[in-house]
């Protein structure tokens, strides 16, 4: 069998285990009624979370068999690389903020116990990091080039948030935290960098009021757009960035290295 074609196999593949775990968590929630919104909310997370986690770490194990493991680098711990990340992020959300006002947007039910807090600025970056950079990059960086995985499971990353609007945003957030996960060879640069993003996005749905959002409050600052044209140059540069980390990792995998031995070829590289 193909490259190719265990390719498309294993993109069909993880975007089932994705289908069917939310089918399940929505039937597991149609049986089993929930009155209070902040378990509603907490059970109807967890449940198809934790069915996809299992789900495509299965798959990893079972059918796909990895040389390429989940990577663990102390290079993920670098503040420095935090910082340009965060900075990417906030440039992003400025940059999208625009598109973001003309998109039809749902009500946000902002949860208020603690347990909820909690599961979405820490256990949600940690399970879906797991999910997407963990596992379905690493299942699909086995079989296609790193640059096809991570756009794959940054677009798997973004449906799963259902809004259009949030799903773009949460795309291209995916696909940083999937750039953070090459350079670093470590998951967790992406699962601190997801935190602070949603944090960030915490503090500023609380800071939301009335009929408007908080993309309308940035798109109503007198000097909107020199701050827009800083975060364009930006985003720029970082996607720049995130096209030559993909494509050092593309040529890294065709010629049957792994990507933890990015940081070694940079090393001779630079002899």
């Amino acid at each position: 069998m193909s490259n190719l074609v265990k390719c498309f196999r294993d993109i069909i593949a993880v975007a089932a285990i994705g289908v069917v775990a939310f089918l399940l968590a929505g039937l597991v929630l149609q049986v089993v009624y929930i009155a209070d919104t902040d378990i509603r909310f907490l059970v109807s997370y967890v449940v198809p979370m934790v069915l996809m986690l299992i789900g495509v770490m299965l798959y990893n194990i079972l059918v796909i068999k990895p040389k390429e493991r989940m990577m663990w680098s102390v290079r993920g711990l670098n503040p420095m690389v935090h910082i340009w990340g965060l900075v990417l992020l906030v440039a992003l959300a400025i940059v999208l903020a625009p598109l973001m006002r003309l998109l039809p947007s749902i009500e946000s039910v902002v949860p208020s116990s603690v347990w909820a807090v909690v599961t979405v600025i820490f256990i949600a970056p940690i399970v879906e990091e797991l999910i997407f950079r963990a596992g379905v990059f690493s299942v699909l960086s086995n079989t296609c080039r790193p640059t096809v995985a991570a756009i794959v499971s940054s677009l798997l990353f973004g449906v799963m948030h259902g809004e259009v609007a949030v799903a773009i945003e949460a795309f291209f957030a995916g696909m940083i935290f999937s750039y953070a996960y090459i350079f670093t060879q470590s998951i967790f640069a992406p699962i601190i960098l997801h935190i602070f993003n949603n944090i960030i996005a915490y503090l500023l749905l609380q800071l939301s009021y009335q009929d408007k959002s908080i993309n309308d409050y940035i798109g109503a600052l007198e000097s909107f757009d020199i701050i827009y044209a800083i975060s364009l140059l930006i985003l720029v540069l970082g996607v720049v960035h995130i096209v030559v980390t993909c494509r050092r990792a593309d040529r890294l995998i065709k010629q049957g290295k792994t990507l933890s031995d990015m940081a070694l070829d940079k090393v001779e590289e630079e002899k």
